[in-house]
């Protein structure tokens, strides 16, 4: 899929740009599903373990870490979308970073604020908030000169 995505991007026509934009998503989603069953599979094998052992306080508390690990892993994968299209300026990668910010957003706020622990929920607000203001600070200060530049009258040239 990441072929798919590199040759379409340098070798696709304008009719097929569109579907070269789809494999890119399919290939995001790919890759932040793996990421979040690699951390599933982890956790489950040390939920496991502590149960065999009867350590029930031990198992709850894996069961939270996990939750965590996936607001952290889906925030984590955002704002390195983010910082890759701000770095090949590509808009349509900053919206799908966004996009899945937003989601992470409301998995924070509707699910961890009411299911994790005090300090896994103090951490998942402070994440949140470092990643949003760094993603405002750099669209208002433009520094990668994002926003168009407004065109110059042809009248008003001198010569």
């Amino acid at each position: 899929m990441g072929g798919i995505v590199a040759a379409g991007e340098r070798y696709a026509s304008a009719r097929e740009k569109p579907l070269v934009k789809i494999a890119g998503v399919a290939l995001n989603l790919l890759a932040l599903w793996a990421l979040t069953l690699e951390a599933r599979d982890y956790f489950s094998h040390q939920q496991t373990l502590r149960y065999a052992a009867n350590n029930y306080d031990a198992a709850r508390q894996l069961q939270i870490a996990q939750d965590f690990s996936y607001s952290a892993i889906w925030l984590l994968y955002g704002a390195g979308l983010m910082a890759v299209g701000f770095w090949k300026r590509l808009g349509f990668l900053r919206w799908q970073a966004l996009a899945l910010i937003a989601f992470t957003i409301g998995k924070v706020f509707i699910y961890d604020a009411s299911n994790l622990q005090k300090g896994y929920r103090i951490l998942s607000f402070i994440a949140l908030g470092v990643v949003l203001l760094g993603i405002s600070y750099a669209y208002q200060k433009d520094w990668l000169k994002l926003s168009p530049r407004p065109a110059t009258d042809p009248d008003q040239r001198t010569s």
